[in-house]
This record gives structure tokens, C-alpha cells and sequence, in this order.
């Protein structure tokens, strides 16, 4: 009999083992106790999938931990140590992404899917969670500046400004020491970081090197915070249900919220467009692709803006419907999504008669116009509305990545 009362309520990471002890899920949360008991809920609640794992839950393990980056990190090396049964994802290396760190003489750090790897890189993962990835990246990033996947340019580039690139002429060796804390960070050896810049603080500060020890110190505080119950890296903790039963039921809500309003059959391909533009020159759009249960980053597209020269969301709207409807060749979707309200919408139905619904930001509201405007508000914790939520985050994403390359380009 499983105690549910006695689970620790901290952060950490939980294992189910099997009646013969094999572990067959790893999970993390940050609170264990609220987490775990949520999957012994009534059996209706969950999905088939989930349903049957509990089913299978002989014993529960847990590992406290200070923090939910800690969580994140030692969940992931339970997950590549062994391999639970449960854990379905792995078994599709594009669900699962990995941290990559060449190996160059100026080592770059990026995010990966195992399939596009290079073996002779250092990958630190697998990570279930996308967002988790780019968030801990970012993070890093801020503390530690790195470079990226591509080349430096001669000149500083937008990073650079931002204080999250060591710029085109580093110092090689302190570059190459914070490439070593982050490698430690990403192996779990927080305490060891955390000594290490002390030190360095202290035998700089000997040699009256006070900037370098501001450096040192800056990172040290910023580690410390990040490892003393941080609650910044979005969308870090999973819904209960396994992704498989989170899309077949996001679907289906959203399917049957649309169908009085829209044209609607199955929904197998969700396009989602979003604009991304600064000043008065960088103006893009991007097209994100759910599609038979999954994003497909294969058929993503991008956009510059060729019709307009001053800001107009609306006319970008539908400068980019429209020219991705001339593709004739692209699958055509079963709805498309337009980051906005009413006028969002109204500038993509002006050129298209496929299913069409805005997403307004204030109050992630849905808007629909079968004849007049409805307008519809999903529950905060829908499956649909998370999807949704999702697609137009990676659609967003997607456009700022383009128009910051625009950007970089620019200042060469």
C-alpha cells in the first residue's frame, strides 16, 4: 500500500518502480506530495496512458532537492541512466531535446535533438521539456556568455549588446572556464561552482583585480539565486497526464469548442502565424506546424515583410496568409491560428475561407467570426487552451529568432 501522507511537499524528482523494483517513470515537481497524488485520483480523470502506468506503481521513490533547476537536471540524468518504460517520449528522440557543447578550441553551446547530433559533442539530457531547455540556456547564458550554434562575426553582434556573448575576441582562457561551470552545472556539481567562484573572488580580490572579482561575485550571487528556489524557467513542471494523452485530449476539447462556430471535421494540422517586428526596417512573420500530434519544425517558415516599410500588424497579418495559401504544394491545415484579436482576424479571413481563430493576449481569449464575433474563454488549466497557448508561443519564438538574425545581419 502506497502512503501518499508521509511524501516530502519540496521540490524534486519522484520514482515509480514496478512490483519487481524496475523503475518505469521518473517525474519532477515542485511540490512531490501534490504531484504524485494527483495521478492516484479518481481513474476517469486520467488518460488511458497514464491510467495504465498507475496501475503498474508497486513503489515510490523521492529525491529532494533545493531547487526546481536542480529538479530539472536530475531528472534528466535518471531518464538517460534508465530509460523507464513510461517515460514514452524517448522512444521519439524529436520529443526530447539535448544540450550540446562542442568540442572546438572555443567550445559553442546549443540545443539539439539526439537524431541531428554530432558525436564527437558533449550532450548533457535527454530534457522532456522544450521550454525547460531554452529557459535553462537563457539562463546560463546571462550568467555564463557563450556562443551559440553559428559563427561570430567580426564585429559585436546582438548578444554581444545584450551581455550574453563573450563577443568576436575573447579572453580564450576565461571563456574556456566558464564553459567548465556550465558543464558542472549541467552534471548537477552545483556546491562544486558555487567553491570554486568563492575562490577565484577571493584570489583576484588579493591581487586587487576588483573588476574581475565584481565579475566573479555577480556569477556567484546569480548561481545562488538560481539554486535557492528560482521559479523562472517557464513551463518547467508537467501536467500529470503523459504527453499522449494531453494531445488526444487537447484535440478533442478543441475540436468540439470550435465545431458550432467553424467548418470543422478532424483537426490534424494546426498552422499558427505570429509578427515580429522592431524600428522601422525589421519587420517578419512566422508559420509554427502542429501536426498528427506533434510540431513538426520541418515545415516551420519564415517571412520578411515585403509590402510594408512602417508598423501595421493587421497588413502583416495578412501579407503572410496570404503568400503561405499561394504554396499550394504545403499541406493545407484544418485551422489556422492568428496571434490577436479582432483585427488580427479579420485581416486573415480577408484572404482565406479556411478555418480561422484569433488568440487575444490579455485574457488568452478565442475569437472566432462565423457570422458575428464570438468570442470564447477556456478554463486556465484546459488542454486545449495550453495547446493553443503553446502554439502561438512557438510561433512568436520562432518570429523573434528570424528578425534578431535580421537584426545581427544588419550591423555586420
Amino acid at each position: 500500500m502506497i502512503d501518499l501522507k508521509s511524501l516530502p511537499s519540496s521540490p524534486g524528482v519522484y520514482i515509480y518502480r514496478d512490483i519487481k523494483g524496475g523503475i518505469i517513470y521518473v517525474g519532477k515537481a515542485i511540490n512531490l506530495k501534490k504531484r504524485i497524488s494527483q495521478y492516484f485520483q479518481r481513474d476517469d480523470a486520467l488518460g488511458p496512458k497514464t491510467a495504465t502506468l498507475v496501475a503498474q506503481i508497486a513503489s515510490i521513490e523521492t529525491k529532494i532537492v533545493g531547487s526546481e533547476i536542480e529538479a530539472l537536471i536530475l531528472e534528466a540524468s535518471y531518464i538517460k541512466k534508465y530509460h523507464p518504460k513510461y517515460n514514452s517520449l524517448l522512444k521519439d528522440d524529436r520529443s526530447y531535446q539535448y544540450i550540446c557543447i562542442t568540442k572546438d578550441k572555443l567550445p559553442k553551446i546549443y540545443s539539439v535533438f539526439q537524431s541531428n547530433s554530432d558525436p564527437k559533442t558533449n550532450l548533457y539530457g535527454p530534457f522532456p521539456s522544450g521550454n525547460a531547455v531554452r529557459s535553462l540556456l537563457n539562463t546560463l547564458r546571462h550568467i555564463f556568455p557563450y556562443y551559440g550554434k553559428k559563427n561570430h562575426p567580426k564585429t559585436d553582434c546582438l548578444y554581444c549588446h545584450l551581455k550574453m556573448c563573450p563577443g568576436p575576441n575573447p579572453d580564450e582562457l576565461a571563456y574556456r572556464r566558464n564553459i567548465t561551470k556550465i558543464k558542472q552545472i549541467l552534471s548537477g556539481k552545483f556546491t562544486l561552482v558555487q567553491r570554486n567562484l568563492k575562490k577565484e573572488m577571493l584570489a583576484v580580490s588579493k591581487d586587487h583585480n576588483f573588476e574581475l572579482a565584481l565579475t566573479f561575485r555577480n556569477q556567484l550571487n546569480a548561481i545562488n539565486y538560481v539554486v535557492s528556489g528560482w521559479n523562472s524557467l517557464n513551463n518547467l513542471f508537467e501536467q500529470v497526464n503523459l504527453p499522449e494523452d494531453r494531445q488526444s485530449s487537447a484535440i478533442s476539447e478543441l475540436e468540439t469548442t470550435l465545431r458550432p462556430y467553424l467548418n470543422i471535421k478532424n483537426i490534424n494540422r494546426i498552422e499558427c502565424f505570429d509578427i515580429s517586428q522592431m524600428g522601422k526596417r525589421h519587420f517578419v512573420g512566422a508559420m509554427t506546424v502542429w501536426q498528427n500530434g506533434s510540431l513538426d519544425h520541418s515545415q516551420y517558415r519564415k517571412f520578411k515583410i515585403n509590402t510594408k516599410v512602417t508598423p501595421d500588424d493587421q497588413f502583416m497579418i495578412k501579407e503572410v496568409v496570404y503568400r503561405r495559401l499561394q504554396h499550394l504544394e504545403w499541406p493545407t491545415p484544418d485551422l489556422i491560428i492568428v496571434d490577436g484579436g479582432k483585427p488580427q482576424l479579420n485581416a486573415a479571413l480577408s484572404v482565406s475561407e479556411l478555418p480561422i481563430i484569433g488568440l487575444a493576449k490579455k485574457f488568452e481569449t478565442i475569437v472566432i467570426k462565423p457570422n458575428d464575433y464570438v468570442e470564447i474563454n477556456l478554463p486556465k488549466n484546459s488542454h486545449a487552451l495550453l495547446m493553443l497557448q503553446s502554439l502561438r508561443d512557438e510561433a512568436h519564438r520562432f518570429a523573434n529568432r528570424y528578425r534578431i538574425e535580421l537584426m545581427a545581419k544588419s550591423m555586420l
